[in-house]
């Protein structure tokens, strides 16, 4: 939010505070209950995202293995609601 006003605002009023956001490390969170990580919190540089629905992310691949099968009907209802909205908006 702070880059999206800094480009809009023509003063350096905001050059502070960007800079102190752009220092903090942003986290992540691992949807699979069970990830060994506390909290399941990662850094999101690191996280990666269920490549089927896009609408999950994960600390590692075993995770979301782990995950799948719970993972599975959520899924197929997320690629399908992206499915139907790419095609509208293709048509538009």
């Amino acid at each position: 939010l702070v880059k999206f006003f800094r480009k809009r605002i023509p003063c350096s009023c905001l050059d502070a505070k960007y800079d102190e956001v752009k220092s903090i490390t942003k986290m992540g969170f691992c949807y699979n209950p069970e990830c060994s990580i506390p909290l399941g919190k990662v850094e999101r540089s690191k996280t990666m995202y269920c490549s089927r629905c896009r609408c999950v992310t994960y600390c590692s691949h075993g995770c979301q293995k782990a995950h799948w099968s719970q993972h599975k009907p959520d899924c197929d209802v997320y690629a399908a609601v992206k499915a139907k909205f790419d095609a509208e908006q293709q048509n538009s």
